[in-house]
């Protein structure tokens, strides 16, 4: 009989089998690759492992096509290598290691699908069920380079570099340089930070620092920043070059009072722009347009019941070159009155108004008295070194007599001063007080170009007020 022989491979299997099955009875264990089985099945091998049954499952709802030999529903613990990728998911399979829990497939732990994490991804994860976290008030740690880096308290906040904080919900905190928090978005609608407060008196987001724990108002904010020294909020933008006519409608900060808290209707009944540029067409002289670089710009009033807005810190209508020579400075300049207050007998405010003129103009007074009929008067030459005087520019210079005499005139007004003599060569020692009015020089730097021009400046024509903000909203479910 040769070694092929169907019926001596039978005999073969027949005679392992018998001593399997004689093994077993006798010690209840069984060895494959041993005779010391340290369990009821033990299979040594250095070379070779164990090849599970191989089959195709549908789902992992689904027993079939696994059955018990015996019949009756499968026993709980049967486990199998699944070879397809099917079903639909919660209840999709993919190949891999399953053992039957009583009720569904279960991938082995490592597995797609099993109760452990894959490196690779998992699938059929059921939200609600599967997910990756404590069921006990441990607090959950993550690590990297042995290392944490994270951590999720059992109360639900969050510590990034940081242990947490049962007072906030995340809790960031830089390493070295690194920023604590940096955001990045690129949309006109996404924005890197965005920060809601649903309370009614509620802060949305509070800067601080030096150490201060935060300043907000009791009204509430969107944004509330403070500092002990510094700056307490800062804003820039770096799109405002003088020349460029593309940076128009720049500014650094903007506020706005609105009337309906309806960005569609453009309504405000106050708002303000800082560090900000412009541009506007003065309609009698067309083209070029005057050019506008400003500190701050208010306005108060609505467009409907007419609004009062002024320029604070303005260069108008400069050179248009890189370094904005030329053109007017101004302090404050806007359509409504200048004015002071001083208190009543009732220490009550009450308004002052102050005289305004259609040209540039500096004022001095003084007190003099003639000798012999006559007196100089020198002016103060730090007055004077503002002053433009000659023959387009006269010195205007008004006496007040205080005593008798034949009256005054005067004479050889300069940069210098003026002569005060009186009519008539009378020979009085009168006393006298003195008012000059004169044209302001226009200022020149060290090199001799005009900053800003102001002598030959008569009614000229002003800026505009600026277009109202255009504002948008961001829905609330976004």
């Amino acid at each position: 009989m040769s070694n092929n022989d169907p019926k001596k491979i039978d005999m073969k299997k027949l005679t392992l089998f018998c001593s399997l099955l004689f093994s077993s009875l006798i010690f209840s264990q069984v060895g494959i690759g041993t005779t010391t089985p340290n369990g009821a099945l033990e299979v040594t091998s250095t070379t070779q492992g164990i090849v599970p049954p191989r089959v195709a499952l549908t789902a992992s709802n689904i027993a079939a096509p696994v059955v018990n030999p015996q019949g009756g529903v499968l026993l709980a613990g049967t486990f199998v290598w699944n070879t397809a990728t099917s079903g639909v998911s919660p209840d999709n399979v993919v190949p891999g290691l399953y053992y039957w829990n009583g009720t569904r497939w279960v991938a082995f732990a490592g597995s797609p699908g099993g109760l452990d994490w894959s490196l690779q991804g998992n699938s059929g994860t059921l939200a609600g069920t599967n997910f990756l976290g404590t069921i006990d008030t441990q607090n959950l740690h993550f690590h990297t380079n042995n290392l944490e880096r994270m951590r999720i308290l059992s109360g639900g906040t969050l510590g990034i570099n940081s242990a947490g904080s049962a007072t906030s919900q995340v809790t960031v905190v830089g390493a070295g340089t690194n920023d604590a928090v940096a955001g990045n978005a690129n949309d006109n609608i996404a924005n890197a930070f965005w920060g809601r407060n649903a309370h009614a008196t509620g802060t949305a987001v509070i800067g601080a620092t030096n150490g201060l724990g935060g300043i907000f108002p009791t009204k509430g904010a969107g944004v509330a920043g403070s500092a002990t020294n510094g700056v307490g909020t800062y804003g820039s933008t770096g799109n405002g070059a003088p020349d460029n006519a593309a940076h128009n409608g720049n500014y650094a900060g903007g506020f706005t009072l609105d009337t309906d808290n309806n960005t569609s209707t453009n309504n405000n009944s106050a708002f303000a722009n800082l560090a900000g540029k412009d541009e506007q067409v003065i309609s009698p002289l067309g083209a070029p347009s005057r050019r506008i670089l400003y500190g701050g710009y208010f306005v108060g009033g609505t467009a409907a019941g007419g609004q009062s807005y002024s320029y604070v810190g303005l260069k108008y209508n400069y050179n248009n070159d890189a370094t904005a020579t030329g053109g007017t400075n101004y302090k404050i300049v806007g359509n409504g009155t200048v004015s002071t207050l001083i208190p009543d007998d009732n220490n009550e405010p009450r308004v002052m108004f102050c005289p305004e003129a259609p040209e540039v103009l500096f004022e001095d007074y003084g007190i003099g008295q003639l000798t012999n009929g006559t007196t100089y008067i020198e002016l103060d030459k730090i007055v004077a070194k503002s002053l433009k005087i000659d023959d387009k520019h006269p010195l205007k210079v008004f006496i007040q007599l205080e005593g008798e005499c034949n009256g005054v005139y005067v004479t050889e007004k300069s940069e210098r001063g003026f002569k005060v003599k009186e009519l008539n060569n009378g020979s009085s020692n009168v006393s006298f007080s003195w008012h000059i009015i004169g044209n302001r020089a226009d200022s020149i730097d060290a090199n001799g170009k005009v900053t800003s021009y102001y002598q030959d400046l008569r009614l000229p024509y002003g800026p505009k007020p600026l277009s109202e903000p255009e504002l948008t909203t961001k829905k609330k479910d976004r």
